[in-house]
Parts: structure tokens; sequence; C-alpha cells
């Protein structure tokens, strides 16, 4: 199976990535001396980036794991909280370690398409051509961020659909490629809020088309410890007193991101993580179950926002709305997140690389606890997998408390989004208990010293 898999990985690789991996007839053997080289230079950047990360944004982790998988699955991400939250300022961080600069934009209600799609050149309209200029519009950019983006016309968002998901401009009877990547969004209003403005505006089926082409979705909140604001409050003391002397220029106050080959990234992802059999019978059955617990969920909240509009201000508007494309796209994602966490472990480090990298690592069930990073709307805090005797579970790591709320409706918001960690919970520690006895060889086999047969989720949680 392996064999079948590396010759596909292989011949739709990039050939710029192709001499990372040694193989023998279409068999993977290995990284080469120079695909060796090339990951230990993106563990190390990825390793400052979430060093640095964690310095500058505290309780965040969940969001930055959920951001950078969106950047290597070329997907969107839609942050959402009250004002303050920082979810710009960590969007600008993001893109100070891009390679090219960023689209960014702040919404607002008399915004035209233009400024996403482009407009017409008007020397070729002058000879009778349809010409679309896209130079300064978002579809010539790799990464973006729309800002407010609930702000926005409808009408005008309603250009974005094509640019999201086929990375497509249509314009008349012309079909132009974008080169668009990544686009994250900003909004001060929860998911509900944002339909609301669609429907009031007679577009209710765009508002779900939009939000689906976010297939990331993070709450930001700052509800930090006592602690952890005294270290923020610290590290901008001593920025500004930095600036203030003209010092501290190698200090990481000032230090910026690495840049990421995010193409390599994606390539390391799929050739040396190879998702099982019994991945993707499990995944299967993960969607279909969370698909009907996700519509049950729905569907109860529409009664009981009609009984009481003040305890229930909103029909529940789900993170995950399981159409066909996301359920493909699901797998890839815990491909990548599988990435980072090696890289980010000491299995990765110099004496370990290349012994754990001789051969393909198979995901399996256990995996698809990442799934969650779609699946749900991570929010502050860092999720983890964990055993419980004889039982995977989930450590959502959760720092949101809907007994915080400054309101129903912003307590009603974060009790759905509660609710729906606890679904997929559920959902995922039923389907394990099904593979009860590999789990328990699994736990014995995770203390032998030939780390190169085991579990790849037992690997990391030791790590």
């Amino acid at each position: 199976m392996f064999k079948t898999i590396f010759s596909i990985l292989l011949l739709t690789t990039p050939v710029l990535a192709q001499n990372l991996f040694k193989h023998e007839n279409l068999k993977y053997q290995g990284l080469t001396e120079h695909g060796l080289s090339e990951l230990k230079q993106i563990r190390d950047a990825l390793r400052q980036r979430f060093g640095l990360f964690e310095q500058e944004f505290k309780g965040l982790s969940n969001i930055h794991h959920a951001a950078t998988v969106a950047r290597m699955a070329k997907a969107n991400m839609f942050l959402y909280g009250p004002p303050g939250g920082a979810k710009s300022m960590l969007i600008q961080w993001l893109f100070s370690g891009e390679a090219e600069p960023a689209f960014q934009v702040q919404l607002h209600q008399m915004m035209s398409e233009q400024a996403f799609i482009g407009g017409q050149n008007f020397e070729a309209a002058k000879e009778g051509r349809f010409v679309l200029n896209t130079e300064s519009s978002l579809a010539n950019f790799r990464v973006a961020l729309l800002d407010e983006v609930e702000k926005g016309n409808p009408a005008t968002l309603a250009a974005l659909l094509s640019l999201l998901n086929e990375r497509k401009v249509l314009a008349g009877n012309q079909v132009f490629d974008a080169k668009t990547e990544t686009v994250f969004a900003t909004s001060n209003a929860n998911l509900p809020e944002f339909f609301l403005q669609f429907l009031e505006s007679g577009q209710r089926s765009t508002a779900p088309a939009l939000l689906n082409r976010f297939q990331f979705k993070g709450f930001m909140y700052n509800w930090l410890s006592a602690n952890d604001q005294a270290d923020l409050d610290a590290r901008r003391e001593k920025k500004a007193l930095c600036k203030i002397f003209e010092t501290c220029a190698n200090d990481a106050v000032f230090l910026t991101p690495h840049q990421l080959d995010w193409e390599k990234m994606r390539s390391f992802a799929k050739v040396l993580f190879v998702k099982s059999s019994f991945f993707n019978t499990a995944y299967n059955e993960m969607a279909n179950l969370l698909r009907d617990s996700t519509n049950n969920a729905v569907r109860e909240s529409e009664p009981q926002h009609q009984k009481d509009r003040y305890n229930e201000p909103f029909v529940y508007f789900p993170s995950c709305d399981w159409t066909e494309r996301l359920r493909q796209q699901i797998p890839d994602a815990v491909q990548y997140s599988a990435l980072v966490d090696f890289l980010l472990s000491s299995w990765a480090d110099d004496a370990n690389l290349e012994k754990m990298t001789r051969k393909q690592r198979e995901l399996g069930p256990y995996s698809l606890w990442r799934a969650f990073l779609i699946t749900t709307t991570p929010g502050p805090g860092k999720a983890q997998l964990e055993l419980d005797g004889e039982k995977m579970n989930i450590n959502f790591g959760t720092l949101i408390n809907a007994e915080k709320a400054r309101d129903v409706r912003e307590q009603r918001m974060i009790q759905n989004l509660l609710d729906e960690q606890n679904r997929f919970k559920s959902v995922y520690v039923s389907l394990t208990e099904k593979f009860q006895e590999s789990i328990k060889n699994a736990a014995k086999f995770s203390s032998n010293s030939d780390e190169s047969n085991q579990d790849f989720e037992f690997l990391v949680m030791k790590k």
C-alpha cells in the first residue's frame, strides 16, 4: 500500500521537492541528505516561530496551531470574538514571517468587489476589450487579511465565493486564476450574527456558502491569568525601554518569525505521514456521526429560540457544516497537524530525526482527534491527546468559561462552542473504544526502545 501511495505522491509533488526523498522502484526509502537538511531548517524555523508566539500571545496555542495548519493546507480562517482580543494583531504577526507582502484591508459598507477581484483595464476598454486588472487586488496576493469582515456589504462579499474556493476570479465570460492561497478574516460578530446580516439583506444562502469557505474558525477572548497578564505587561515595558535607549536590537521582543517554505512543508507532511485504512474507515464513520449530531443541535435550537429569545438569542450556527468538499479536506489537515507536532517534539531533534524518518509513519484512528481543528471552533488554550486509563481522551485546554461571559448572548455563544467540543470528544472516544485492544498493546509498547513501530500519537504524547 505504501508503495502505491508514495508513487502517487512522487508523481504529483513539485519537481523542486522531489529531491527531498530517497526511493527505490517508487517505494519510500527515507530522506535524502538534502531532504534531511531542509527538514531541519523547517524544524528550526517552526520552533522559533512557536517560541516567539508563546511570548507575544499568551493562551492562544490552539489558534496558532490552527492558523499554521490552515496556511499549510492553503485554506482560509475566520477569527471572531469581542473587540480588543488581538485578532488583527495575531494575523499581522503571522504575516511578518511571509516571504511576500500580504493583502490587508479593513472592510466597510461602501467597499466594492474591485478590492477583491480587480477592476476593468480602461486602456483595453477604449479598444472595446474587457480585460480585468487584478494587480492590486486580493486575487494577486498569496495571503490576505480581511479585517472586520462583518462590516462589509453582503453583495460585495458574495464576490469572494469562487476566489476562496476554486481560487478563480469570475468576470463576465472570463475566468482568471487567482494567486491567493490563504485568506484570514476577523470579525467582532459571531457566526449566527454574521449570518443574520446576509439574511436581512435577502442573501440567506450566501452566508453559509461564504462561512463554509473559511474551513478553520477560531474564537479569541482576552481571559488571561494574572501571571500571564503580568508577563505581557512586563514585555511591553521592556520593548518600550529598548526603543527609548535604542538597545536590545537582538532581543526576543523585537525578533520576527522566520519564514517557512510552505510548499516543502506540504510535501513532507504528505510523504512522511500516510493515512491507514483504519484511519479512513474511522474517519468516514466520525464524519457521519458528527454530521448527525450537528444537525440535531441546529434543529433543537430552532424551537428554543422561538420559545425564549432572551436565553436563546439566536439559532445555533455550527462551526462545521459538513459539506462534501469540507469532508474531503479534513484528513489533509490531520496530516499537516501531525507534521507540526512532530517537528516541535524532541523526536525531531538531531539525534532522532534521521531514525524517525527512515520510513513513512501511518496515522491511525487515534490521530482523528486532530480533526477538531476544523470540526469545532478552537478557542484559547492548548489541546492535547491524553491516555485516561485505557481510553484515549482529548483535553482541549479550554480557557473560556460561559459563566464569565458579559451578557446572555455571549454566554450562549460560548456554551455552543463548548458543546461542540463535547460532542466531538464523545464521538472520538466512542470510535477509539472500538480499538481498545490496540490501545492497550500500544500503551504497553510505548515503553519499548524501538520507537519506529509505535503509534504516532503515543510518541508525541511521550515527547
